[in-house]
């Protein structure tokens, strides 16, 4: 009975601060408006370092955490991009993408981040070749790199700086 009750308790911890990532998300890039001017962009992607994370420390091989990545990806088109698909598709693949190479990252600061990077940076153009193709962006590509992924991925970076030390004692907490 204890087992069940404590895999429950980290179920509801893994979803409480997955929805903090997602609050966060949205309530960073509208409380600096500094990250967003007119020659460059950024998107806050809290919520998808916190999904890699959580993937890199989850020592069990169940799937709640894609099922939670799949659940907040509706969420997050419906109420972020407006667009069904986006990140239903971005936050899912993530997981499992990350969970496909977790054997081969090993416990660290810079491999970490280093996932982080790379999928950060797939999702970014996944978001712009879509974007490009459903016509809901002119931007070139070279603007794309310089205005968008360029800044994203600077901002995005120091932030999991910031974050990765108290984020993972969470995890580790949660585990």
């Amino acid at each position: 009975m204890g087992k069940i009750k404590s895999v429950t308790a980290k179920y509801w911890g893994q979803l409480i601060l997955l929805l903090v990532g997602f609050f966060l998300d949205g309530s960073l890039k509208s409380v600096l408006p500094l990250l967003n001017r007119s020659f460059f962009q950024v998107s806050v992607q809290i919520l998808l370092m916190l999904l890699i994370l959580m993937v890199l420390h989850n020592s069990d091989h169940d799937n709640q955490l894609f099922w939670f990545s799949l659940l907040l990806g509706v969420l997050y088109d419906s109420y972020y991009s407006r667009i069904f698909g986006l990140y239903t598709v971005i936050f899912p693949l993530t997981v499992l993408c990350t969970r496909s190479v977790r054997q081969y990252v090993t416990e660290s600061v810079i491999f970490e981040w280093s996932t982080y990077f790379i999928a950060l940076t797939a999702s970014l153009i996944y978001l712009y070749i879509i974007g490009s193709f459903l016509h809901l962006t002119m931007v070139n590509g070279t603007h794309f790199i310089t205005d968008w992924l360029g800044p994203t991925l600077l901002v995005n970076s120091l932030v999991f700086i910031i974050l990765y030390w108290p984020v993972t004692k969470i995890i580790g907490w949660l585990q």
